[in-house]
């Protein structure tokens, strides 16, 4: 999903309902900007975003919460990784989290078959 900073935040519950509820993939890929990296755009003035249609940029810690808090919610491991240089002050211009469903969770999904299950 490369859509979560076009989203109004309070519309964020939804997503993850969808998503990582009711549809309940076994990998789900994450990306967004990072704001703390705007500082390197020149023509970017301060404290603008990236792009006039984004809701929200998130720095790298509001992601990380976020993203742990999701993954907790709902059965799932995150790992969170740069995307693009990784700039030792600010850190990347992307940020992207790859959640992967714990097994015992894709037991319990209604319509999944249990983890190794047939082929």
């Amino acid at each position: 999903m490369e859509v979560i900073e076009h989203l109004d935040p309070d519309r964020l519950p939804a997503l993850e309902q969808a998503v990582f509820a009711a549809a309940a993939p076994a990998t789900v890929i994450v990306t967004t900007p990072n704001i703390e990296h705007n500082v390197r755009y020149e023509h970017l003035p301060a404290g603008t975003f990236r792009h006039r249609d984004h809701r929200f940029e998130w720095t790298r810690r509001q992601f990380e919460k976020w993203a742990q808090g999701l993954a907790e919610r709902h059965g799932y491991a995150v790992r969170l990784l740069p995307v693009g240089a990784d700039d030792p002050e600010v850190g990347p211009p992307t940020q992207m989290a790859v959640f992967r469903r714990n097994a015992d969770q894709a037991e319990t999904h209604v319509g999944l078959p249990p983890a190794g299950a047939g082929a």
